[in-house]
């Protein structure tokens, strides 16, 4: 590696002191968060005119850019989605920018190209996901960003013709989203950039092909800064979880059905415990380290005096449980021993049926 013969440009240090919970935080460079100042854009222009002269001149750079072109010259495919028997996935050839959204009809069908980045006009840094495939698999949600942004738009398309519906989500979070079953509305939970209430936490139902501002709140969580409301569900009901973050993070969460009429019904209130739902059309599976540091797997059955039960389905073992997931009728629990993984299968009552293969 060679040396750089002149010092990097000055950085200009003014130091702003805030008290964060009782403590004095100095910032030197919060200056630099004004992005568009123009001393700010001289800043970054230095800064890398400088990178730019000391990486282009080290010895071999182009060799190990040629090597890395090879290995990253693969066909690749991820965020896969099914919906009767269409699968929705990205797939990246070789020598693409970014992975195109595509559609098989069975395992072995042919790939059909449904959402091609490079055709908005946008630029090589666009990027697209696809998240949630309506139950009929008639419409699908497609996440949209700009060279690597935290915050992404979320637009619908109808599969059959190929055409971009006019309902979409503004740039921001999406804390969750479900269709209904009739595939004629979703539900979701978002928090939009530019939203002149940013701390408004609710969930919205909106009917396809209609205005958003006539958008039904079904939810009211609050409107603080230390508030997070998520939404996630089954085939038959909602799940609204509320972490309010506070000395310790305390949880509530409400079920819901898709019946436009229902209300939400608290299922659990300031619980300070994890505890991660799965919703199994008329059963709750959950992982949770109530009562067990290394976590267990549990069925919660519901009780209208709020007792509710819970039966072990994976117990707690001497190894903590590092994720599970729940694919058909079986239970895939993988755990970590020694840098060592292990995933073991179970089915609903909790018998063990043996190891996948690692």
């Amino acid at each position: 590696m060679h040396e750089c013969l002149n010092p990097p440009p000055f950085s200009q240090q003014e130091p702003v002191i805030e008290n964060l919970h009782g403590v004095r935080v100095t910032d030197t460079y919060r200056w630099l968060e004004d992005q568009n100042s123009p001393r700010t854009r001289l800043w970054i222009a230095e800064q890398t005119r400088y990178a730019r002269n000391y990486l282009d001149a080290i010895p071999g750079r182009e060799l190990i850019r040629r090597r890395v072109r090879e290995f990253l010259a693969a066909e690749t495919h991820d965020s896969l989605q099914k919906a009767g028997n269409r699968y929705f996935f990205r797939k990246r050839l070789p020598d693409q920018e970014q992975p195109c959204i595509y559609m098989r009809t069975g395992p072995n069908g042919e790939d059909q190209l449904l959402v091609d980045p490079l055709e908005r006009g946008t630029g090589k840094y666009t990027a697209v996901k696809p998240l949630r495939v309506s139950p009929d698999g008639r419409t699908l949600l497609y996440e949209v960003k700009q060279g690597g942004e935290r915050t992404g738009t979320f637009e619908l398309i109808e599969i059959e013709s190929r055409k971009r519906l006019p309902d979409f989500l503004p740039r921001g979070y999406l804390r969750g989203f479900a269709f209904a079953p009739d595939g004629k509305r979703f539900y979701y939970v978002h928090e939009a950039v530019d939203s002149k209430r940013p701390f408004y936490r609710a969930a919205y139902m909106h009917v396809l092909g209609t205005s958003s501002s006539g958008d039904q709140e079904i939810f009211f969580a609050g409107e603080d800064n230390k508030l997070r409301l998520a939404l996630f569900s089954d085939t038959k009901r909602l799940v609204l979880r509320l972490d309010r973050f506070l000395e310790k993070t305390l949880t509530d969460i409400y079920l819901r059905s898709f019946d436009e009429t229902d209300t939400a019904q608290p299922i659990f209130r300031g619980i300070d415990y994890s505890l991660g739902l799965q919703l199994l059309d008329d059963r709750i599976f959950a992982i949770t380290d109530r009562d067990a540091p290394n976590r267990r797997i549990v069925e919660i059955r519901l009780r209208d005096n709020g007792q509710h039960e819970r039966v072990d389905i994976v117990p707690e073992t001497g190894t903590p449980i590092n994720n599970w997931l729940v694919v058909g009728d079986r239970i895939f629990v993988s755990y970590i021993r020694e840098m060592t993984h292990q995933i073991r299968i179970f089915d609903f009552s909790g018998n063990a049926l043996g190891e996948l293969p690692i």
